[in-house]
């Protein structure tokens, strides 16, 4: 036990490594994967260097009431995140599904997921809703996400006529405002009358919605993909760190 109290900076650095490698191997470029590799390594040297630094254990006085404030603000907003509701059916006039990054035309995994999640929805409990597809073009991106989402949905049997375009959107607060913009247009009114529905990853639940009623959204639910299990732990902690920063700056 001693052994391994002594030695569990190098471990949890070698499994984040090897973690790292292989869902880049499995799921293509994840980039916020890197942070984990790059926290790996500092712990693999800290390992090696830690009984050559003087001072450590002033040091780690100090750090280690911080970092059990640090963990218990992530665990409160994970548990938020998590706990989130995700899945429900009611029937609204809107759906709006965020984007969610493309590889030239080709859709990201992630957003795959959510179109075919928002399929699911349609098929099973609102055949005929008015879909607003959300996302402009960023980097590496050949055509807009609204573009690539429009075309996956009539391929997959969605009427054209039932697909709305907000194809400027670069970010969360950007998507639910201009797709705001796009349904207040139609309706001629508050977007707080209108029912939506918002599709997204379940890991994106908690933010979209903290966005969405920062910009008038009132009668707004959400209907999410489940995060591929090997990259709960990256979406989720990236998510952590998102919804600190669009706290702040959205």
């Amino acid at each position: 036990m001693e052994k391994l109290k002594k030695n569990i900076n190098l471990i949890i650095g070698i499994v984040l490594c090897i973690y790292v490698v292989l869902i880049n191997l499995i799921c293509g470029k994840v980039s916020f994967s890197y942070s984990f590799f790059i926290l790996g390594i500092i712990l693999i040297i800290y390992h090696f260097i830690k009984d050559k630094i003087k001072g450590i254990n002033k040091v780690l006085k100090v750090v280690k009431p911080i970092i059990l404030v640090f963990i218990i603000i992530f665990i409160t907003i994970e548990a938020a995140i998590i706990l989130y509701p995700k899945k429900n059916i009611d029937k609204a006039d809107y759906m709006i599904i965020l984007g969610a990054g493309l590889k030239g035309e080709k859709l990201s995994m992630t957003l795959e997921q959510r179109l075919n999640k928002a399929l699911e929805y349609i098929e099973n409990y609102d055949n005929g809703i008015n879909i607003v597809v959300s996302g402009g073009q960023g980097p590496g991106e050949d055509i807009t996400e609204a573009e690539a989402m429009k075309r996956y949905l009539i391929k997959n049997g969605v009427k054209e006529d039932n697909i709305i375009m907000e194809n400027k959107s670069t970010s969360t607060s950007e998507n639910l405002i201009y797709s705001k913009e796009k349904i207040e247009n139609i309706v001629d009114g508050k977007i707080k009358s209108v029912k939506i529905k918002v599709v997204t990853s379940d890991f994106h639940a908690f933010r979209s919605n903290m966005l969405a009623k920062r910009n008038g959204y009132e009668k707004i639910s959400f209907y999410t993909n489940n995060t591929f299990f090997p990259l709960i732990p990256i979406m989720y902690t990236r998510e952590f760190l998102a919804v600190i920063k669009s706290y702040i700056l959205d």
